[in-house]
């Protein structure tokens, strides 16, 4: 086993530091306030687990030979995508099976993509983590036709907003904390401007809901994972008095409620004005949840070396819909998950 470096993240709710390997599944969920720790290793690789999730940027990654992309399953037929940082290639799946096999694979372009997003014009954005960039596909395409430059900066989720404005959560600078949000407005390929609050340590995922306000969750210097909102198109931030989250990206579905991971093994559904504990739950846990265009279903990317897998779940009733294994292996994990077409807020 790699001999770990670790790096402790302040936290006032925090009871304990999780020891972690890369090599291990994912820890059970904290029963109270998740145990915040931030490892380093050897090759540079940072690791941030909060309770049972995990984010991972920087190192060296080797980028795989690139590899053209088979699509068969129509332009118009629903289609999910399912990145994995390790392997360095996006696999593309039907929305619809059992199991099912990928149907394409996306390479080119790609380092560590971590984070997706499909917007209504069914272009798929990738947080590129260690290329400090994100990225964009067309649908049906085997190279990106965009490239958003974001110097020093480990982008790990990423969002995009009515206007076309493309928002990356940056985890931190390559010379360490605070993390920021670089965004984009459409058509720039260089960075229109940031988003910071004065209580980042390490932002891991974003969201933007209906009235394109931008949401962040981050680590924070002193306390708990937390949630600060951004009005669409102010720079300044506000801490929403939102409670049991984790390090997670953020949806909406159709009725404004807010979706995201809670620390405690489940997945948190928040009504409007997004405060306090969920409004309800579900018995799903992974990264980035999605909800497809219904608001039937949400995926889940389940980041665990030992079973990795995408789920679907019914929205309504939790019931598990689908799990697929195909694609992955315990060295080329899924850490995000995408449909095309995309839900609408």
């Amino acid at each position: 086993m790699s001999q770990w470096f670790a790096r402790c993240i302040t936290a006032a709710a925090v009871t304990a530091l999780a020891a972690c390997s890369a090599n291990a599944p994912l820890a059970a969920p904290q029963a109270s306030s998740a145990a915040v720790s931030s490892m380093t290793l050897p090759s540079g690789e940072h690791v941030v687990r909060v309770g049972s999730q995990m984010i991972r940027f920087g190192g060296h990654h080797v980028t795989p030979k690139k590899r053209g992309m088979i699509q068969s399953a129509g332009n118009k037929k629903p289609l999910l995508y399912g990145s994995s940082y390790d392997g360095g290639f996006i696999n593309i799946y039907s929305a619809k099976g059992n199991n099912q096999q990928p149907i394409g694979q996306l390479t080119s372009g790609l380092t560590s993509p971590q984070g997706m997003v499909v917007d209504k014009h069914h272009h798929l954005w990738v947080a590129n983590t260690n290329a400090f960039n994100v990225v964009a596909f067309k649908r049906g395409a085997t190279t990106p036709y965009a490239t958003l430059n974001d110097p020093s900066y480990y982008p790990i989720a990423v969002a995009v907003d009515s206007h076309g404005t493309v928002y990356a959560a940056n985890a931190e600078n390559t010379s360490g904390p605070p993390g920021n949000v670089t965004f984009w407005k459409k058509g720039s390929t260089t960075a229109s401007g940031t988003l910071t609050f004065s209580n980042f340590q390490i932002v891991l995922g974003i969201g933007v809901d209906a009235n394109d306000n931008v949401y962040v969750s981050y680590i924070p210097t002193s306390g708990p994972p937390a949630v600060v909102e951004f009005p669409a198109g102010s720079q300044t931030g506000q801490q929403l008095p939102i409670s049991g989250t984790t390090i997670s990206d953020i949806t909406f579905d159709s009725a404004a409620n807010l979706v995201m991971e809670t620390e405690y093994g489940n997945l948190g559904v928040w009504a409007p004005p997004y405060s306090g504990s969920p409004t309800r739950t579900l018995p799903a846990f992974g990264n980035e949840p999605t909800l497809n265009k219904k608001n039937s279903e949400v995926w889940i990317a389940y980041a665990n070396f030992s079973n990795p897998m995408i789920e679907g779940y019914d929205y309504n009733t939790g019931a598990l819909l689908d799990t697929i294994t195909a694609g992955f292996t315990g060295a080329a994990i899924p850490y995000g998950v995408a449909l095309d077409p995309a839900a609408k807020p």
